[in-house]
């Protein structure tokens, strides 16, 4: 979609930062993760076949740091963050999910299954004055013990619509997922990380969340709050030049089947002027909503969501 060779810089910079141990960090040099990780799955799943050696490494970097649970979980980390991050396992899983060999691969199965049972906690409901939310509704933490939020709950609500099979404890985990991401959107529209309002204060949306909710919702169009979702990340699409809002942005503008043209030119623009400062995870972003002419970004299309 850009000009030039910013594509295959990209790529080649993106394979050149992967770790020894068959996984990506943030940067190059530093210890593997499983964000980067799983977003270089899904960006280098197409185009030239020089990756396919390192997205086996890739997968195989995932198997191996997946705990009894099922659950993946980053060697060397101490402390509040040494568990499960429940975000980046809901991603990897749908980035495990489009390769042919890790599809339908019992390891896969496993991560799937422990996503399925994972639960955000519960709150009092509170009066809706103090807190505009229904907080019994569970959908996925960042972290154990903690309390649902809306980027989690939608990589992995995504996640599981992709998978294929949906059993009937996988269907009751969608339908509330649904029904909290529907009961998060701001007033009048769109997304914010957490609650839409708190104290009687309407909390802003944000480009990134919005368009990250309306993926995971992409087969709900006839939810106002998705309609209404698509109209303000359309309005605002590039209003936040960041990478990660930018490449978003354009993938779900694609999976909705709208123009995004100026959206990808500037994210391009990004690319060229920061080079997203050597973050191997926004590289990755950026090489998959940079060559959306290709591959549609089926990768994250929900059936039935046309």
């Amino acid at each position: 979609m850009q000009d030039g060779g910013l594509v295959p810089a990209l790529r080649a910079r993106l394979l050149a930062a992967a770790a020894s141990d068959g996984g990506w960090g943030y940067y190059a040099g530093k210890a593997s993760r499983v964000e980067p990780t799983a977003w270089a799955l899904l960006a280098l799943g197409f185009g030239a076949s020089d990756s396919d050696a390192r997205l086996t490494d890739a997968a195989s970097f995932l198997q191996q740091i997946q705990q009894p649970s099922g659950l993946l979980v980053e060697p060397g980390l101490v402390g509040p963050h040494a568990g499960p991050n429940y975000g980046w396992n809901g991603l990897a899983a749908l980035a495990l999910r489009t390769r042919s060999e890790t599809a339908d691969a019992p390891w896969v199965q496993r991560l799937s299954n422990a996503l399925v049972a994972a639960k955000g906690v519960q709150l009092a409901q509170e009066d809706r004055a103090v807190l505009n939310q229904n907080s019994q509704l569970q959908g996925w933490s960042w972290t154990d013990g903690t309390f649902s939020w809306v980027e989690p709950t939608a990589w992995n609500l995504l996640a599981l619509k992709t998978s294929g099979t949906v059993d009937e404890a996988a269907r009751a985990r969608i339908d509330e997922a649904e029904a909290l991401i529907a009961d998060r959107a701001c007033d009048p529209a769109g997304w914010n990380y957490g609650n839409s309002a708190v104290l009687m204060q309407d909390l802003r949306p944000y480009v990134s969340t919005t368009a990250l909710a309306l993926l995971a919702m992409q087969d709900r169009r006839d939810l106002p709050e998705v309609a209404a979702g698509l109209a303000w990340l359309e309005e605002h699409a590039s209003s936040e030049r960041s990478a990660m809002a930018l490449a978003l942005t354009a993938m779900c503008l694609t999976v909705f089947d709208r123009p995004v043209g100026t959206v990808v030119t500037e994210l391009g623009s990004q690319a060229e002027e920061t080079a997203f400062l050597g973050n191997a995870h926004l590289e990755a972003m950026a090489l998959y909503a940079l060559t959306l002419d290709e591959h549609r970004a089926g990768t994250l299309r929900v059936a039935g969501g046309a």
